[in-house]
């Protein structure tokens, strides 16, 4: 019954925007993002593993408070090669959102796979996302610059799988020098924590790290050393880790 009153409420949404002459011509945009990390670790509870996700959405119309309306389609995965039962999953949303700078509130039907534990949910999702970024420099010219960055996903699934949780980070960095190629070397330290309510076995976890890192846009190559804690298994792993990220964004609405 969720489910329906959820997806009928979207349609509705949609078609009644779409429905006004003016809407449909001039609609705000057509935001889309696609973000993904491919990384290695030293040990012997994550492995090897990838992540990400790719979104294409709608900008209807500016709100008052300068809230903007979004509805949007996205595929997300997570895999990894080592306790991975209830952590490989990918899947496909279509939801709602409501955007103001830093934050994000949403609801979102996800179609979701865990395929080494051969389970699947197909279930609404409430959240609260946000991010935000800076640059501590005060016209210092010894480094290029002091960027850091927080990022958190707060959110309530309406199953048995993975109920409640929290995901995110805050990172603090140093773009020391410019390299050939446009290529910025920067270290840093990083805190980072992932949890739910549900099968949270190795899924839950918390960590501090230091690394270094060369940036060239929409590319991050980095090595980092990692103190991760697994607090429901009471397992724990001091590790060297190997990544590649990238994140890029675009409107499909000709300017």
């Amino acid at each position: 019954m969720i489910r329906r009153i959820f997806l009928g409420g979207v349609i509705f949404a949609i078609g009644l925007l779409c429905s006004s002459p003016v809407l449909a011509l001039d609609y705000l945009g057509l935001p889309g993002s696609t973000w993904g990390s491919v990384s290695h670790d030293v040990d012997s509870l994550v492995g090897s593993g990838a992540m990400g996700y790719i979104n294409q959405g709608i900008d209807w119309v500016k709100l008052p408070g300068s809230i903007t309306f979004n509805t949007f389609a996205e595929f997300r995965y997570r895999f990894r090669s080592e306790n991975n039962e209830f952590y490989n999953a990918y899947s496909g949303a279509t939801g709602v959102e409501f955007k103001r700078a830093p934050f994000r509130l949403g609801i979102d039907y996800v179609w979701e796979r865990f395929p080494v534990a051969g389970e699947q949910s197909n279930n609404i999702q409430y959240y609260l996302a946000y991010y935000y970024d800076w640059d501590l420099n005060r016209g210092s010219r010894k480094v290029l610059g002091y960027p850091g960055s927080i990022w958190g996903w707060i959110s309530h699934d309406v199953n048995s799988l993975v109920g409640s949780g929290a995901m995110g980070y805050i990172n603090q960095g140093i773009d020391w020098v410019r390299l050939p190629g446009a290529i910025t070397f920067n270290t840093f330290a990083e805190f980072r924590y992932r949890f739910r309510s549900d099968n949270k076995e190795f899924y839950n976890a918390y960590s501090g790290a230091t690394g270094v890192e060369f940036k060239r846009s929409p590319f991050h190559l980095g090595a980092d050393y990692v103190w991760e804690r697994f607090p429901a298994e009471g397992e724990q792993s001091n590790k060297v880790q190997y990544y590649l990220t990238w994140y890029y964004d675009w409107d499909l609405k000709r300017k």
